[in-house]
């Protein structure tokens, strides 16, 4: 009997060494993610300057003379832009997720890609629909707000599209159709881990940027920037730009809540 048993023992142990070792995880909700100040910081500004090469530099259109021609341009690079900018800032918070990838997962370079692949390709693709619904919201919001609903139907389609490129597509990237993190993020105002405080900055500042440029708007300025929406998107910009700030200064000094610390303790 005793032999028995040190045979199954010992066969339940074999068996047990010879399961794989699980794979790096996405799972960034246990903030085992650190802050990296140079790391974050880089991406950060290479982000806001391509951002501002396409808004301002590439498009072969004026923005204060084709509003329209330009967006189409500008959305087209920052799409781009944005899909690279958040890959590469994943890949580096799974990189430096320590507890959960081990050294050899984070030596081999083709197993941690294919498990980036694996686990986060998924929330590429639902943050595409995400901003593209948020597209059509934003351009309901718009008409609502006083926007016209067919002499500038494209102007307005163009901005909604660059206000849900730059502050909507980075959070839905993040926690993909997962409505109580959305909400306690943005509803709440409660974000706990670097990569929520990472979107959170930078999306509420593009928000509130697109809302303060229609301030100037019915003003008697006689400016070419004050027609619609050529405004709201440089203020979009701005508040993306001081957002971006915002969050590098917020997670440099204070990188874990104090909600997230007590439920640590």
């Amino acid at each position: 009997m005793s032999r028995n048993r040190t045979t199954a023992s010992s066969s339940s142990s074999s068996f047990s060494s010879e399961i794989p070792s699980p794979s790096i995880s996405t799972n960034y909700e246990d903030n085992t993610i650190k802050f990296h100040f140079k790391t974050h910081g880089l991406i950060t500004i290479i982000q806001l300057i391509l951002s501002t090469l396409c808004l301002f530099y590439i498009p072969p259109q004026n923005l204060l003379k084709d509003p329209v021609e330009s967006l189409k341009s500008t959305n087209l690079l920052l799409f781009f832009v944005q899909f690279i900018i958040e890959t590469i800032r994943w890949l580096i918070y799974l990189y430096y997720d320590s507890s959960n990838s081990g050294y050899e997962t984070r030596k081999n370079s083709k197993v941690f890609l294919i498990n980036f692949v694996k686990n986060k390709g998924q929330n590429f693709i639902v943050a595409l629909l995400l901003t593209a619904f948020a597209v059509f919201v934003l351009h309901i919001v718009a008409i609502l707000f006083g926007a016209s609903l067919i002499h500038n139907a494209q102007k307005t389609l163009m901005f909604a599209v660059y206000v849900s490129l730059l502050g909507i597509f980075p959070p839905a990237v993040a926690f993909k159709n997962h409505t109580p993190y959305w909400s306690r993020v943005f509803s709440d105002f409660c974000p706990e881990t670097i990569p929520e405080k990472m979107v959170y900055y930078p999306t509420v500042g593009t928000i509130v940027g697109a809302w303060a440029g229609a301030i100037v708007i019915p003003l008697d300025w006689d400016r070419p920037w004050q027609e619609w929406p050529i405004s709201c998107v440089i203020s979009a910009y701005i508040g993306h730009v001081i957002g971006s700030i915002i969050a590098l200064i917020v997670c440099h000094f204070n990188p874990e809540s104090s909600t997230l610390q007590k439920k640590r303790e």
